[in-house]
């Protein structure tokens, strides 16, 4: 097949790296084509080769990137996909399938022109390995594969064949999901990472700098695992007031984590070995550390004329004149903020994916399910309070207002 790999940083160049193993020719779409050698290696925790293959080419062009694909995994963060959505659409034809992972975010609801078109859409649960950049283009270390990964496909007829591919790539097996928003609702990094979020900076305001931070996982704590297991049973609920939708594939943390009781939680995130030494997004609370970050994205050249994409574009318009404006105050008083102090990295998809995007979309599937969400309607306040980045995604721009409404999208075979 030929396979283009939409985002060149942890997951993409893990993938592209089974994907060129199993014989597959492999395109890779990132901003940095220059960056990325022709033969990619996926490394273990010391150093040793365990995967590796040669791409077909790397480039930033569109056109060249997406027109032959016979298949698009996308791994770039939940802030791009509109954009990105309209450059495939642009590029592609019906022939051509659409992926993503991990697979919650709401990417589907900006895909559905394509879906509409007639291209397969899926997606996989969560990632099927801890990945992280050892030199960007070049190789990546992998730790913690997954025993299984849960495959979903819109139309609903199309997982068998999805699934399979994803297989034959990993040499994973493949849970067939029955219906797609079982990926949607999946609760890993929307609960684990915000819920950690809010305990670490549960006292940040603009002003507010720490000396340290904790390790995001290995310093795991009570309060984490708590505020986490709340809205892991609040997804729970969501999934049992909907029946119908195949949710009852949806895995609790709970059950992922083989822990009953919060002490357990934290025992079991905090020694994954997958997890040990990764760090909290933060960055110095000096002005320069955090100027003009996350100003930059991918645009596209078609022309936005639905309502839905102009309220999308109203809503940035309104986060980037926030953002400048506290860049600005930054500006006039650098002398006044310590260098060695820390504040949350804001920009980190940590914040701008997890919460306006993963929990922001589970949160209005739960209402419209008429379910109580007391911890999750929480951490949204919070990071509403906090954030400079707050695009979110909403069902109504997508014509999802009501139950009828989620059904034909969600339900459609």
């Amino acid at each position: 097949m030929k396979i283009t790999v939409a985002g060149g940083g942890n997951i993409g160049t893990q993938f592209a790296v089974h994907c060129a193993e199993k014989g597959h020719e492999v395109t890779m779409f990132t901003s940095v084509p220059g960056h990325f050698a022709d033969h990619l290696t996926i490394v273990d925790k010391d150093g040793c080769i365990i995967h590796e293959g040669d791409i077909s080419k790397a480039t930033c062009d569109p056109h060249e990137a997406f027109r032959d694909a016979d298949m698009i995994m996308i791994t770039m963060p939940p802030t791009m996909m509109i954009p990105l959505a309209e450059i495939i659409y642009d590029n592609t034809d019906a022939h051509t399938m659409i992926g993503f992972v991990p697979g919650n975010g709401g990417f589907e609801l900006a895909f559905r022109d394509c879906i509409e078109r007639g291209n397969t859409f899926f997606g996989i649960d969560r990632v099927p390995a801890i990945a992280r950049l050892t030199e960007r283009g070049r190789s990546v270390c992998c730790s913690g594969y997954k025993e299984k990964l849960y495959v979903g496909a819109l139309p609903s007829d199309h997982t068998e064949t999805c699934a399979a591919i994803i297989e034959s790539i990993y040499d994973i097996p493949c849970v067939r999901l029955p219906g797609f928003m079982a990926l949607t609702l999946t609760p890993s990094n929307p609960i684990l990472h915000t819920s950690r979020l809010r305990t670490i900076f549960r006292d940040y305001e603009p002003g507010v700098t720490y000396g340290s931070v904790p390790l995001f996982y290995e310093e795991w704590d009570d309060a984490s695992s708590e505020l986490l297991m709340a809205c892991d049973d609040e997804i729970q609920a969501i999934c049992r007031a909907l029946p119908g939708f195949g949710l009852e594939h949806v895995v609790s943390e709970r059950e992922f984590y083989s822990a009953d009781t919060v002490a357990d939680m934290t025992k079991a995130i905090s020694t994954e070995p997958s997890l040990l030494g990764l760090t909290t997004p933060c960055v110095a609370a000096d002005a320069a550390s955090v100027r003009g970050r996350g100003l930059s994205g991918l645009r596209s050249g078609r022309k936005q004329k639905k309502e839905h994409i102009e309220s999308h574009m109203r809503r940035k318009a309104s986060w980037r004149e926030k953002l400048d404006k506290r860049l600005r105050g930054r500006r006039e008083k650098p002398d006044d903020v310590d260098p060695d102090r820390f504040i949350p990295d804001l920009h980190s998809r940590y914040f701008t994916a997890d919460f306006p995007y993963g929990l922001n979309i589970i949160h209005q599937i739960g209402k419209l399910a008429g379910v109580s969400m007391p911890r999750i309607e929480e951490l949204l306040a919070w990071y509403d309070d906090i954030a400079v980045i707050n695009d979110k995604l909403n069902l109504s721009d997508y014509g999802i207002s009501n139950m009828d409404e989620l059904r034909e999208f969600y339900l459609r075979k």
